[in-house]
């Protein structure tokens, strides 16, 4: 025993503790080699000094690999599954073969700009890549690893928004001939409710509160994603989705489906609906016999939120029902459909002007509507760079 690799170490979870006679530290670490290294230096240390306090410069050799290791053993409990699994793919496949064997306190600036250079993905993926990277940094500084976070210095890329290609109404009904029948419902809920994939993927009958008032609703309050159900995709995304007639209609005939299972929509072979089998084996081939040119199945989402928009609904039930956590999101990414009756070009409010005539001051009524004609002049010029922009096209 007293020649054993891990005499006076113990595991308790995921950390190792020294333990000698009455006294017990915890090491702090998940990793063996760094708990063998700390217990060798606090027994040199003993024999030494006298105490089995460990020298601050201790911590000073440890890798980010090492570091990594036990980031990764804190973390994976922390976030949704489907985010870890992006976090575990990104270590792997990306950050440790660049940084694994480096010390952690030796990383600089140049080092990390190095890496992003060395990447041959788009700047959206980049800053997913750089996430958890973060993450260990924060983490190494917090613990006194590294005495800089050079994370901190490094920016993320600048992402340009992707463009929508919404289907118009008339292209919805030709997918909706096109579409297999036993999936017509599935699409058809899509299509007038603009949840996302992992949201109706989810769906058990129990989330549809039929008989609630004033009308039926959705209940989102998970997503499945990976083969995983887990939480939505923001706290906003928990929310209850109101039932137009097409998607009561719709549920209707799936229940004749799949009435006696748990879930809402299965595959056909009674499988979890989820976004390939949906997006290869349902959605390519019916935008084939419709004769569409081919757009990826979140395109339904988007087509809700123009749809609604362009009949003048309001804006905040759009945002409302798309589970967004402000306004902003509408606004920036279909304010080309929200209809110009509901903002006219400040016309009424000319028009009003216009019936009371020039306001009687001083003698300055002429004066004043000068400066009025004149402030909307310039706000007219404000909304049509704002149309241009929200329509992709250059102001």
């Amino acid at each position: 025993m007293a020649n054993s690799k891990y005499h006076h170490l113990t595991k308790r979870g995921q950390f190792w503790y020294f333990r000698k006679g009455k006294t017990r530290i915890s090491l702090e670490t998940t990793v063996a080699t760094e708990a063998i290294r700390l217990r060798d230096k606090m027994l040199e240390n003993y024999r030494i000094n006298g105490s089995f306090s460990v020298a601050p410069e201790s911590q000073e050799c440890l890798t980010f690999g090492q570091v990594a290791k036990e980031w990764a053993a804190i973390h994976e409990g922390k976030v949704k599954y489907s985010t870890w699994r992006d976090y575990r793919s990104s270590m792997n496949t990306h950050v440790l073969p660049f940084f694994k064997d480096m010390p952690i306190d030796a990383i600089s600036y140049l080092d990390v700009e190095k890496f992003i250079a060395s990447l041959s993905c788009g700047p959206k993926r980049t800053n997913n890549i750089l996430v958890p990277m973060r993450s260990v940094f924060k983490m190494a500084f917090k613990n006194g690893y590294v005495q800089d976070n050079v994370m901190l210095k490094v920016d993320n890329r600048t992402v340009e928004q992707p463009d929508i290609f919404p289907f118009s109404y008339e292209e919805v009904l030709l997918i909706l001939e096109a579409i297999d029948p036993f999936y017509k419902p599935y699409t058809v809920v899509r299509f007038f409710t603009g949840m996302r994939s992992g949201e109706i993927d989810a769906l058990l009958w129990s989330d549809f509160k039929q008989n609630m008032k004033p009308g039926p609703k959705i209940h989102i309050h998970k997503s499945y994603v990976y083969g995983q159900d887990d939480r939505p995709k923001t706290k906003k995304s928990k929310r209850y989705v109101d039932c137009i007639d097409p998607v009561l209609e719709a549920l209707e005939d799936q229940r004749q489906l799949t009435g006696k299972s748990q879930h809402i929509f299965l595959t056909q072979g009674e499988a979890r609906m989820n976004p390939d089998h949906y997006r290869n084996v349902v959605w390519t081939k019916a935008l084939e016999k419709a004769g569409l040119e081919y757009r990826p199945p979140i395109q339904t989402r988007h087509t809700f939120a123009t749809l609604m928009l362009s009949a003048g609904e309001d804006i905040g039930w759009v945002q409302s029902m798309m589970g967004h956590s402000s306004l902003q999101m509408i606004f920036t990414r279909y304010y080309a459909w929200i209809p110009r009756k509901t903002r006219n070009d400040g016309s009424a409010f000319m028009q009003s002007i216009s019936q009371k005539g020039p306001e009687k001051v001083d003698g300055k009524g002429a004066e004043t509507e000068a400066k009025v004609i004149s402030l909307f002049s310039k706000v007219s010029q404000l909304r049509h760079t704002l149309i241009k922009k929200g329509s992709g096209e250059t102001p």
